[in-house]
C-alpha cells in the first residue's frame, strides 16, 4: 500500500497518527505500507476516512486521491435517483457520451 505512505507523508502525518486514528498499532502501519500485512475492510474505510482519501487509492486501483462523495439519497428528487442509476448502468462510453452532450446543453444555457 504505497499510497498510504505516500499520502500520509503528503499530509505530514506520522504511522503513529494514523495508527492511533484507526486503533491499530503503529507497526500495522509499517507493515501495510512495505506491503506485508493488508489492513481489514473496517480499518481501511477508518484510514481512507482519516487521510480524506478512497479506499481504491490505498489499495493502488486508481491514482486519483480524492475521496468518493455521495449524494444524500434525502436532498435528490425523484426524477435526480432515477437518472443517477440509469447512468450508472450505461457503459462507460455512452457515459461519456452524455456527459458531452450535458456539457453542451450547459453552454447552450450560459
Amino acid at each position: 500500500m504505497e499510497n498510504l505512505r505516500i499520502l500520509r507523508e503528503r499530509q505530514g502525518k506520522s504511522q503513529v497518527n494514523v495508527a492511533v486514528h484507526v486503533g491499530v498499532a503503529q507497526e500495522m502501519i509499517s507493515s501495510y505500507e512495505s506491503g506485508r500485512a493488508l489492513p481489514s475492510a473496517k480499518t481501511l474505510i477508518k484510514m481512507a476516512k482519516y487521510l480524506d482519501t478512497s479506499t481504491d487509492y490505498l489499495l493502488g486501483l486508481t491514482n486519483d486521491p480524492t475521496p468518493v462523495r455521495l449524494f444524500n439519497r434525502s436532498s435528490l428528487s425523484s426524477q435526480e435517483i432515477k437518472f443517477l442509476i440509469k447512468f450508472a448502468h450505461l457503459a462507460v462510453e455512452d457515459q461519456i457520451k452524455l456527459i458531452g452532450y450535458m456539457d453542451a446543453l450547459s453552454h447552450i444555457m450560459n
